[in-house]
């Protein structure tokens, strides 16, 4: 048995051979700890130069600060050990690991350090080996370290990395840096460097307030570029994606919240590269705290639209926020073109009559169900339902449609079209009548406060059928004594059923739509006129799509078509028919 009793942890020598994989050494990286590291000692400002194949024949980099320097190379190669101070490290949470974004590049420091006399440079190189252990590194002095004090870090870039990468990774590094960053060439002046662009992390908020050494900020309508990875907190310019909550008001605008960072060493973030935070009891307090400061930020809007759930949540944390004035979207009937871009209707004030679709017609139930409306003078009354109003009181008393059937009348018979035509007895399929006597739409409303009733509306349209079907597939009824116009009946065709196909051998979307829109025309031209109208429009419309342009404008032509023989007859030309 073993009689081990106690263990204590250690670092095995493995680990430090495999510290090159601690950091991807990208310019992300390196940029981040160099300037975090320039902050930490108290430099005023970072100078960034790019230089000509000065080390291994590869342009190099160098980060250069006026800092108060290293006073002990040796916490290069010490991880997890730094010179900073004790309030600093509990603070900031300082790893001490920051040299290893360089570890698979090698690079070269020099510093000197802040004296009251001044004191001596010292450079030394570093290779992968010396991070791994496997080499030491000398130290010597160097009379060119930064003066009068500071330290500058020399690396390598790749071959791939070219001086307009470098100068993009550098600027995404700055942005929100707290001190000034500034770009150069080594085979120019110093005074031609470039103050890169420095912007406040929490610019634009429209509200502000403070919380434990955070500093919030709420946003409207804040740009967004990578959605939910979008960085929401900023540590000294580095900036990290927590998550922080978001809220939408139901009139569209989207409310958000960063952070910038004071002094928070609650808010712990995985080390060394801090690209993510640590899910601790805090961090979810924090997500509280940044919520509400939301909810504070829509408690001074001048119009904040709050949902139920985030209403009533606010008034749990004393917030008071307005409630939503009685306002919806008008309802509009579903396209079957899923892709068809509609712009979104403005919310309007509701009536005392006004009724919600609280169901989810088909495109062709919908767009019948329209018609039916606006010729009854109802389509002004119906609006979209918005989930997140349930609760409130006024939007809880709207009855609403729950529920859509047509009823069409053949021979005196009225038939529920969901359910007919019914099968005859002897099993064959019965037909439907495209011009019946009479179509009914029925529909069902709900209210918290009466029983259930039905509006019936007397209509001259129907559509049978499944839905998501081509044009030769639709099942149009127009009652016998509508004067529903072809062209107005195509249209609502193509609202009802036109879904183009996106297979790779489908033709283009525009010639699926002429195609659709045409043969639309002819089903809608043969139903209320007649076979031969449906015809005559259709050959017309081939000739002036195909023919046209073959015809002498000032001539004309006489097409002839008599048992399978074309016969054309071209017109005198104008001077010739004019003598």
């Amino acid at each position: 048995m073993n009689d081990i009793r106690t263990i204590r942890a250690r670092i095995h020598d493995s680990a430090l051979k495999r510290v090159t994989r601690t950091f991807a050494a990208t310019l992300a990286d390196i940029f981040a700890e160099t300037l975090q590291n320039a902050r930490r000692a108290g430099a005023t400002r970072v100078n960034v130069v790019l230089g000509e194949h000065e080390r291994g024949g590869e342009p190099t980099v160098t980060v250069l600060d006026d800092g108060q320097g290293i006073a002990d190379p040796r916490v290069l190669l010490s991880f997890g050990e730094n010179g900073w101070s004790g309030e600093l490290v509990e603070r900031e949470d300082a790893a001490g690991m920051g040299m290893l974004s360089l570890a698979r590049r090698g690079c070269a420091v020099s510093s000197r350090l802040r004296a009251p006399d001044d004191a001596p440079g010292w450079l030394v190189e570093l290779e992968p080996e010396h991070f791994a252990g496997e080499a030491a590194a000398g130290v010597r002095p160097e009379v060119g370290a930064p003066y009068p004090h500071g330290t500058a870090v020399r690396f390598p870039a790749t071959e791939a990395e070219t001086a307009e990468t470098i100068r993009g990774a550098l600027e995404a590094a700055a942005v929100h840096y707290p001190l000034p960053v500034y770009w150069g060439r080594a085979d120019r002046s110093p005074s031609d460097a470039e103050a890169l662009p420095r912007r406040a992390f929490l610019d634009g908020a429209v509200h502000v307030e403070r919380w434990r050494g955070l500093v919030f900020g709420v946003f409207r309508n804040r740009p967004r570029r990578f959605a939910l990875n979008d960085p929401d907190v900023n540590f000294h310019g580095l900036t990290v994606a927590v998550r922080l909550p978001s809220v939408e008001s139901v009139g569209g605008a989207h409310w958000s919240v960063a952070a910038d960072i004071e002094d928070c060493p609650e808010l712990e973030f995985v080390l060394p590269a801090r690209k993510e935070a640590v899910e601790t009891p805090f961090l979810a307090e924090m997500r509280e705290a940044a919520r509400r400061a939301i909810y504070r930020a829509l408690a001074v809007d001048s119009d904040p639209r709050p949902s139920f759930e985030d209403w009533k949540r606010a008034r749990r944390a004393g917030i008071d926020i307005a409630t939503p004035p009685a306002e919806l979207r008008p309802w509009r009937p579903a396209v079957a073109d899923i892709d068809h871009w509609r712009e979104v209707p403005s919310l309007q004030a509701i009536g005392a009559d006004a009724l919600l679709i609280a169901t989810d017609p088909e495109p062709p139930e919908a767009q019948a169900f329209r018609r039916a409306a606006n010729r009854h003078g109802l389509a002004p009354r119906l609006f979209e339902p918005e989930r997140r109003l349930e609760g409130y009181d006024w939007y809880d008393a709207i009855p609403r449609i729950v529920a859509i059937r047509t009823e069409v009348t053949d021979g005196g018979t009225i038939h529920e079209l969901e359910h007919w035509p019914a099968p005859d007895r002897a099993g064959r399929a019965g037909s439907l009548p495209p011009r019946p006597e009479a179509i009914r739409t029925v529909a069902t409303v709900r209210s918290p406060v009466r029983p259930d009733r039905t509006l019936d509306l007397l209509t001259d349209l129907a559509f049978a059928g499944e839905a998501w079907t081509w044009v030769e597939d639709a099942r149009p009824l127009v009652t016998a004594d509508s004067a529903l116009d072809p062209h107005e009946l195509a249209g609502l065709l193509y609202d009802a059923y036109f879904s183009p196909s996106d297979d790779a051998d489908a033709d283009s979307w525009e010639r699926q739509r002429i195609e659709f829109e045409r043969e639309a025309l002819h089903l809608a031209t043969r139903l209320m006129v007649s076979d031969d109208e449906a015809r005559r429009r259709s050959i017309a419309d081939a000739v002036e799509r195909e023919l046209f342009w073959l015809i002498p404008r000032e001539r004309g032509a006489d097409i002839a078509v008599r048992n399978g023989r074309v016969t054309v007859t071209l017109g005198k030309p104008a001077a010739e028919a004019a003598s």
